[in-house]
Parts: structure tokens; C-alpha cells; sequence
């Protein structure tokens, strides 16, 4: 994973993120609470020769012999032969074994200085703990490094920073805490983002859908809940972010080959309801909104759904005419919005549908309908389940695959692809289908819905004429509000 692709997976799990360094924060809360409260105090003693040096190299010498005695002092701290003293001296019910556990010994590097650090629930009792170790310490060593009775030691510790009563508490330390708990819970959340993004390969935002099919993008369609129970934007919205992203993907598929443009159309997606009829409707609309004249044929012969959605005559069609039942004169109907279209109903559902779409007849019959129509879109199944659309891709000039955001996956798109590719025919792009329209709401304020949307009251633009009159005069301004 690159990190261009952390950042997005970063990004896009932002919640998830936040909700596990949260969590963190609160368990980092709650082992400080389960915590007890403990006082360390802390003591230092000094080690060195006893026999005062009497040249620059015996003092050397004797420095070197201390820092090596030091280490050795630093392991008799919690033995048993300082913890039983301590523990008889000051009463303490408990085990020499857990006292040594409360005891910490550090021996600074190249030094000849010995720390010790006591912690107790009372403050009181670690400072009186860690001067009865120190004393017993030196107790141990003189005892110990005593070449003959009567005669001093050869090593003299003497305390250079006896144990006092701390103020504060060492422990719990409610900032640290709370700073590993955000640490931890970040990390945490970051990895249970990639983990959900490498488990999760559904495609949620346009750049999934091309980076999954190498294909462009050619419209982001929102979701909105009207489209649920109208399919046309011209029905719920027409000034709307859904309308405002077929006309957009009426603009790209003009680009998509300047000099020769794509005319016949197959809209297609992976799996059934991923939305591809509802997009090849309204992208008629589009275009035919746009001055041109536009045909959609319902190929969908398993799963119409195209005339039913005009409201026309769904029992008569495109296999009443490959069957030779009926002229295409007979069965073309005409839907009427704010613009209109022809259409070419599917007709009686045959029990042959691949076999009859790849007929030399419909392949007439697509040329008929170029012949007569700026563009011809047609509605196919699905490309995954069934080969229909397969089928009918040779014979056109593109396919547009619909991919549902937050629904399709991405093996299922690239499984679309290849199946175009398997029978020569082009994929133009992707349309992502469904999308959020969170990031989108910036865009409202053009989109028709904050005071630009039209008032049946007011004059539209194609009534009020040309815009300088035939004086070639400037004309006057209009107030905008």
C-alpha cells in the first residue's frame, strides 16, 4: 500500500479512526482509576577506596576498583541479607522476597554512584524504607569487604542523598496515560482502517472504480431517496446534483473520442441492481435535452423495466420485430418529459434472449436506428450473470459500465471488463452509480437548490429574446435577486 492509498484508507475510515483512539482514551482512563496511588523516594550512596592514594595512578586504579564494587552492591541490595534487617527494623508484614520487589537499584554508567528507589502506598514508609536499606547496605559491605577483625574495610560507602518524603504520587500518571492511550489508539484505528480496506473491496468513491478497471470515470451520479420511487431526475429534480451529473456525463462521452464520438451505446453494469437502467433512461434524457434526437432500446430482454418506467406499452417491441412480427414503425413510442425520446420497448420476453440479440437482424436493425437517431442508447442485462450484453457490444461503439457505490466490488468490475474485452468490444468508461453526496454539497449553491431554481412565474432565457438588440446597443441590466 502506497502512501497516497494510506492516506485515502485513512481518510475514508476517519470515524473508525476517532471511535478506536477514543476507546483508547478511555481505557487509559480506566487503568488509572484501577490503579493504586504510590509514593517512590529515592537515595544515593557513594562508593570509594577507603586507602587514600598516594600517586595519579593509584587513584585511577582505585576509581576503576570502585565502579566494578558498585555493580556488585547493586545486586546485594535485594538480597536477603539487607530486606530481613529492613523488614525487622520497621515491622513490616511482609516477605523479603516482596520487599526486594518494591526496591530499584541503577548504577549510572562509568560512575562510582549507587540510586535506590522505594515505592510505598504511604509516603512516610518509602522514605523510611529506602534509608534503612541504605543503612543496612552498608552494614552488608562492611561486613563483607572486611579483609580481618578489627581492621576497616577495604571499600567505604557513605550517603551522599538520603530518602525524603515525596509530594506526589509516581503513580498512576493520568497525562502519560492519557498520551499512550492516544498513541496507541491511533495506531490501533490505523491499522483497523487498512485491515477494513484490504478486507472490504467494495468500490465507495470514484477513484476505487478507476483504479479497479483502468478505465476513466465518466459521471458520478449521487444518490438521492426520490430516485427511489422515480427514476427520471426530470420527475424529481431537474436542477438537482443528480441531473447536474448526467448532463456532466452527457459533456464527457463527447470527449471521449473528439472526432468520432460514440453514437450507439451499450449501458451495462457487473450485477443486477447496480442501477444501469435508470442511468441509460436519464442519459437519453440528457441528450435529447441537448437538441438531440435519441433512441433507447430496452435490451433487457430477462428484466425490462424501461417502458414500464415511461409508463408505454411494454407487451410490443424490439422481439416483436426480430421475430418479424412487427415493423420498427409499428412499435416505436415516443416519451415526452421536458424533452422527448423514442423508444423501443423489449416486447414479449423470449426464452432465447442471447441467441436472439446476437442475430445478424438486430445487427440491422442497430443500423436502422443510427441511421435515423443522433444517438441510440440500449439498456442490457447485466455482464456477469448472462452473456446478452456480451453479445450486443460487438455491434456498437462502446459499452458504459454501471458500478454502484458502496455495492460493486472491484473484482466484479474487472470480471465486466474482461468479459468486453473477450468479444472485442470497447468499454468507454465507468459511471459510479449511488454515490454519497457528502463531498458534493459545496456545489449546491449551483446545483438549483439555494435560489437558482427556476420560478414558473418568471421568463425563462430562450423567451426573452436575443441578448443586444438590433441597434447593437447594450441592454439594460437586470437586477439579480
Amino acid at each position: 500500500m502506497s502512501v497516497r492509498e494510506l492516506i485515502t484508507a485513512i481518510r475514508r475510515h476517519l470515524a473508525l479512526l476517532v471511535t478506536v483512539m477514543l476507546l483508547g482514551i478511555g481505557v487509559a482512563q480506566l487503568v488509572t482509576m484501577l490503579q493504586p496511588t504510590m509514593y517512590e523516594s529515592k537515595a544515593s550512596v557513594f562508593v570509594s577506596v577507603s586507602q587514600q592514594a598516594q600517586r595519579l595512578d593509584q587513584a585511577y586504579q582505585g576509581t576503576l576498583f570502585s565502579q566494578q564494587q558498585v555493580r556488585s552492591y547493586a545486586g546485594l541490595v535485594t538480597t536477603p541479607k539487607v530486606t530481613v534487617p529492613v523488614i525487622r527494623e520497621l515491622h513490616l508484614q511482609m516477605r523479603p522476597e516482596r520487599l526486594a520487589k518494591r526496591i530499584k537499584v541503577d548504577v549510572p554508567i562509568d560512575t562510582v554512584l549507587l540510586n535506590l528507589a522505594v515505592r510505598d502506598s504511604d509516603p512516610v514508609m518509602a522514605a523510611r524504607i529506602v534509608n534503612s536499606v541504605t543503612h543496612h547496605l552498608i552494614a552488608a559491605v562492611t561486613e563483607v569487604e572486611a579483609p580481618l577483625p578489627g581492621h576497616p574495610p577495604t571499600v567505604r560507602i557513605q550517603v551522599v542523598r538520603p530518602g525524603s518524603q515525596p509530594s506526589a504520587p509516581s503513580s498512576p500518571k493520568p497525562v502519560l496515560n492519557t498520551l499512550i492511550g492516544i498513541v496507541l489508539g491511533a495506531l490501533a484505528g490505523a491499522l483497523a482502517g487498512m485491515l477494513k480496506e484490504a478486507l472490504d473491496t467494495r468500490i465507495d468513491v470514484t477513484s476505487d472504480a478507476g483504479l479497479a478497471s483502468g478505465l476513466p470515470v465518466l459521471g458520478e451520479i449521487v444518490y438521492e431517496r426520490a430516485a427511489r420511487k422515480r427514476a427520471l431526475v426530470h420527475d424529481t429534480d431537474p436542477l438537482g446534483l443528480r441531473a447536474e451529473g448526467f448532463r456532466k456525463l452527457r459533456t464527457n462521452l463527447r470527449f471521449i473520442n473528439v472526432d468520432r464520438p460514440p453514437r450507439t451505446i451499450v449501458v451495462s453494469s457487473p450485477l443486477e441492481g447496480d442501477g444501469k437502467s435508470s442511468v441509460a433512461l436519464n442519459l437519453a434524457f440528457s441528450l435529447a435535452e441537448d437538441g438531440a434526437r435519441v433512441v433507447i432500446v430496452d435490451a433487457d430482454l430477462r428484466r425490462p423495466t424501461i417502458a414500464s418506467s415511461l409508463g408505454l406499452i411494454e407487451e410490443i417491441g424490439l422481439t416483436s420485430v426480430l421475430s418479424g412480427q412487427a415493423t420498427m414503425a409499428d412499435v416505436m413510442q415516443r416519451a415526452e418529459r421536458r424533452c422527448a425520446i423514442d423508444v423501443l420497448a423489449s416486447g414479449p420476453v423470449p426464452p432465447n434472449p442471447s441467441e436472439l440479440l446476437g442475430t445478424q437482424k438486430m445487427q440491422l436493425l442497430l443500423e436502422e436506428l443510427q441511421a435515423d437517431a443522433d444517438y441510440v442508447i440500449i439498456d442490457s442485462p447485466p455482464l456477469l450473470p448472462v452473456t446478452d450484453a456480451a453479445v450486443i457490444a460487438p455491434g456498437s461503439d462502446g459499452v458504459l459500465l454501471v458500478v454502484r457505490a458502496g455495492r460493486t466490488k472491484r473484482d466484479e468490475l474487472r470480471e465486466a471488463v474482461k468479459s468486453v474485452d473477450a468479444v472485442n468490444g470497447i468499454t468507454l468508461g465507468v459511471i459510479v452509480n449511488m454515490a454519497t453526496k457528502g463531498k458534493h454539497d459545496r456545489y449546491r449553491y449551483y446545483g438549483g437548490t439555494s435560489g437558482y431554481r427556476r420560478d414558473e412565474k418568471k421568463p425563462r432565457l430562450e423567451d426573452v429574446g436575443p441578448v443586444l438588440p438590433a441597434n447593437g446597443a447594450a441592454p439594460p441590466r437586470t437586477p439579480v435577486g
